[in-house]
Formats: structure tokens, sequence, C-alpha cells
């Protein structure tokens, strides 16, 4: 993986179109700066691996035209204050994963504009709030072009007295014909004393498109935790593998394989 080392002051820096694959790695601890701002070149082929900073950011994406590419988030940081705004043009398809199974408290906002006709966004959302977390991940969608799609999928598990609440936006606008908008979100809720909400919201100001949500909010399965005590591993364990198999799915989409050792780590050991 090819590394883009921010200076301390820097805050625009490009990923560019040279007929090939860039793999490349931000660390935004690496700067400064409270705003970054990232170019992605017309028709540039990209995997981009992204980490959070211990301070608050701003990191502004824009795609130009028929770029392609993989997002891969990595809250790595017990700060969790991250806002991204992804405007997206004309052909630009973005395949995007936040994995977030460290501790601390914060807010992650992700505003995506959907400007250019076929423009497509794929993101998921798999996060762990355990002992006194509390996290807040809002995702918007923002429609205003024929032919758009973007597809949410927010999946959570709540440990302990921590708080996680996933807020999702689909916005399709007068005009923005056959574009399509879905959202859905899960949490599992281990304990009496931690809580999870999910907030689904769909604004369709056009006839002519497909749009819709759903959202789950529950207790961990009673059976289940059962049959795995029965099976001979303590409450803990069980839930442990429960965690596991709700939250693991998002590791394989990332590229990087120490750090998908890391993530699937953090599972076990933060639960």
């Amino acid at each position: 993986m090819s590394r883009i080392a921010l200076k301390p002051n820097q805050n625009v820096f490009h990923i560019p179109n040279d007929g090939t694959q860039k793999v490349v790695l931000i660390d935004l601890s690496e700067t400064s700066q409270k705003e970054v701002h990232l170019v992605i070149a017309p028709e540039a082929r990209f995997d981009l691996l992204l980490l959070n900073a211990d301070a608050d950011k701003e990191l502004h994406i824009e795609c130009s035209e028929y770029a392609q590419g993989s997002f891969q988030v990595a809250m790595m940081k017990p700060n969790k204050n991250l806002t991204m705004q992804i405007v997206m043009n004309t052909g630009v398809e973005i395949d995007a994963s936040l994995a977030d199974f460290t501790q601390g408290k914060g807010k992650m906002i992700v505003n995506a504009e959907l400007l250019g006709r076929g423009a497509r966004l794929e993101w998921r959302t798999a996060a762990l709030s355990s002992h006194h977390d509390r996290k807040y991940y809002s995702v918007s969608f923002l429609h205003t072009e024929r032919d758009t799609y973007a597809n949410m999928t927010n999946f959570g598990v709540t440990e302990g007295s921590s708080s996680l609440q996933f807020s999702g936006t689909g916005h399709i606008i007068n005009g923005a014909k056959n574009s399509k908008t879905h959202q859905n979100a899960k949490i599992m809720v281990f304990d009496p004393k931690c809580f999870g909400r999910a907030d689904p919201i769909l604004k369709i100001d056009e006839n002519e498109v497909e749009a819709s949500h759903a959202a789950t909010v529950g207790k961990v399965n009673d059976e289940h935790l059962f049959y795995l005590c029965s099976r001979g591993l303590t409450k803990q364990e069980a839930k442990r593998v429960i965690t596991l198999g709700y939250l693991n799915p998002i590791i394989q989409y990332f590229t990087d394989e120490s750090l998908k050792a890391e993530l699937s780590s953090l599972i076990e050991t933060v639960s």
C-alpha cells in the first residue's frame, strides 16, 4: 500500500489518474489542519484507507467524473468526531465501509451529494459501543440528478452502559427521476443499561423513484445465548461469539491484511 504522508500544515491533496489502481493510506493525525480536502481526478481508480485523528477533523472529498473506487474508514482513535462531505459527479461509483470497534465518544457525520447523473454510492457501517461510550453516526444522501443510486447498511452492538445511535437520511429532489435511495439499520442491545436507537428518514420530492428504509433495535436473542452456554461457553464468551458474527462481515471490505487482523482482534478484546 502506498502512503500519502501529510505534512503538518497540508490540507489539500490529490489522487491522480495515471492509468493505475491507486492504493493509498491517509492518516488524518499527520496534519494539524482541521479541514482537509481530497480531490480525486476524472476516471481515477483507487482504494482509499482513511484513519481518523485524535482531534476533530472535517474531510471534504470531491470525486471528479467517472472516478471509481473504495473508501475504507477505520476509526482507530478515541476521538470519534469526524465530518465527511462527499461530492460525486457524473458516473462516479464509490463503495464505502466504516468500522469502529475502539472505545471512545463522538459523532461521525457523512453528507454525500450525488450531483452527477449515474452516480452510485454503497455505504456500510459496523460499530461496537461498549463500557461508557457515546457514539453517534449520521449518513445523509442527497440525490440531485437523474439515475443516481445510494444504499446504506448499518450494523451495531451496544454493551455495558454505552449508547449507540444511527441516523440516516435519503433525500431525492424534484427532477432526480429514476433515482434509488435505500437504508437499513440494525442494533443489538446486550445489557439493561445500554441504549440503542436508529432514525431512518426519507424525503422524496419526485414520483418516478425507488425509496425504502428499515430499522431494528432489539436485545440479544436469549435462546442463542442459552445454546452457546450449553455448549460450554461462559456468558461473556457467548456474547463475544455473537458480536463477532454480527460485526465481523465488514472486515472483508478492507484490503490491508494487517488492519483486517487488528479490527477482528478489537471486536474480541473490547466486547
